[in-house]
């Protein structure tokens, strides 16, 4: 099993004081500080003090404030920078920004309409009640032995949170019926309010609190995507538990527990009338790569398969690892695999992506599509299929526009996602006049996955 090292991200950049001026590379140390490699000799000591911080980002040059040498790191005296921004979007964010908003923001609740306060105002009151419910029960629990409490508590999420799960599809029944036709502009408004008024108990459920932080940049990420395939209570406390579990039991859920059978599934109807040796696959935004479970059945396929896994976050690709090597172990046989950090973005850039990546008989990408739009996605998906070899399939999973948790994800998520219809669907795949194509549906019947074969 080949592993290659993930790169670190570097920029860089000249640090500033008087006339001293001092090229340095700066690396992400945390949210809020970089690392700072510079020359010795250079005449920098710790503690320094520098007036600013120039950065060559990608597209443009960022000036950032005042700033102190600690341990080799910088640290802002200033400003609070977010870091992650620079290297993940090459974006300068001052987390102080938002006070001069301020004003601004409280305004915008004016603007919501009378009908979705009310039902915001009563949501957040049942729940408070719920809450204070269920919070007494675990004062209960807490006196007893660890055996009996976990018996107790396993009744009470059983009988008290079918309740509750009941409350919560009546309110998310009330919450499409409200906002149903509302334009775009008016989803991000009351989307906004209703996770501001909402925020302390979206911060109780691990995966709301996941998808409403985005931690790498986005809601979509790698723990979060192990929390649905994992479908369990999580938390410490009884409502915690429940509002977590709730959203991991929908339709929408579903659907991605469902892809772990669905691309393996096809992934080996391809493989059944492939001569190919290697059978090379290549999967784009693999995430946690869980579904690899299933592509390895006999003994002969670790032999025989080879994959590249490519995802734009580090994170993703750390998890997929694990996923790889838990397999390897357990079958004790090695899996050939190729790892690359690459975005989107860098696929559309390159000219000959073959001789990067080289050419596959499978590839499939379950997650992606549903965060691009039709330009970037109609050729992203020019560029993958020209990575098939002749006889070659490539599987696109996208969420249908009928997916009947889109407003419990938008509005509690702040999970937006690019619908599409199977007209819409297929049009992306329009320009490839010599594809075979077909469009299938999970039992959900909210995922489609768009099938396309090279001759």
């Amino acid at each position: 099993m080949t592993a290659a090292p993930l790169s670190v991200p570097t920029l860089p950049g000249v640090l500033e004081q008087g006339g001293l001026k001092v090229p340095v590379k700066v690396t992400r140390a945390s949210k809020l500080s970089l690392n700072v490699l510079y020359e010795p000799g250079s005449g920098v000591r710790e503690g320094a003090v520098f007036e600013r911080l120039i950065l060559q980002l990608p597209d443009r040059e960022a000036i950032l404030s005042r700033c102190r040498i600690e341990a080799g790191q910088l640290v802002f005296l200033d400003d609070v920078f977010d870091c992650d921004a620079l290297f993940k979007v090459g974006r300068v964010s001052n987390l102080l920004g938002f006070m001069n908003e301020l004003p601004l923001v409280l305004a915008q609740r004016e603007r919501i309409k009378p009908q979705f306060r009310d039902y915001v105002a009563e949501l957040t009151y049942d729940l408070s009640v719920y809450k204070k419910f269920f919070d007494e029960q675990d004062r209960v629990l807490s006196k007893e032995a660890p055996a009996v409490a976990a018996a107790a508590q396993k009744v009470l999420l059983s009988r008290a949170g079918g309740e509750f799960f009941k409350f919560m599809d009546r309110r998310l029944e009330e919450l499409t019926e409200l906002v149903d036709d509302f334009t775009p502009e008016e989803h991000e408004r009351h989307g906004y309010y209703f996770r501001r008024a909402m925020w302390p108990y979206l911060m109780a459920a691990a995966i709301m609190q996941r998808t409403n932080l985005k931690p790498r940049g986005y809601a979509g990420d790698a723990v979060m995507m192990e929390l649905i395939y994992d479908n369990k209570y999580v938390g410490r406390y009884a409502f915690n538990k429940l509002l977590h579990k709730h959203p991991v039991e929908q339709t929408a859920a579903q659907a991605v527990r469902n892809r772990r059978v669905l691309v393996p599934k096809m992934m080996r109807e391809t493989l059944a009338g492939s001569s190919a040796h290697p059978f090379r696959i290549l999967s784009v935004a693999c995430g946690p790569a869980r579904e690899l479970d299933a592509f390895f059945v006999d003994d002969e396929d670790y032999d025989r398969l080879k994959l590249t896994l490519l995802d734009q976050d580090e994170e993703a690709l750390a998890a997929a690892r694990g996923s790889v090597e838990q397999i390897s172990r357990r079958a004790q046989r090695p899996i050939d695999v190729a790892w690359v950090n690459d975005s989107v973005r860098t696929l559309l850039r390159t000219r000959d992506l073959a001789s990067r990546l080289g050419r596959f008989e499978f590839i499939y990408t379950m997650g992606m599509f549903d965060y691009l739009t039709p330009p970037v996605g109609k050729a992203l998906l020019g560029k993958l299929f020209e990575l098939l070899t002749p006889g070659g399939a490539m599987v696109i999973g996208n969420y249908h526009a009928t997916n009947p948790s889109r407003y419990y994800m938008a509005y509690w998520h702040d999970w937006v996602l690019y619908y599409r219809t199977e007209a819409e669907m297929l049009d992306l795949a329009a320009p490839l006049s010599n594809a075979r194509h077909t469009l299938t549906f999970d039992d959900s019947g909210c995922q489609m996955f768009l099938k396309l074969e090279r001759p």
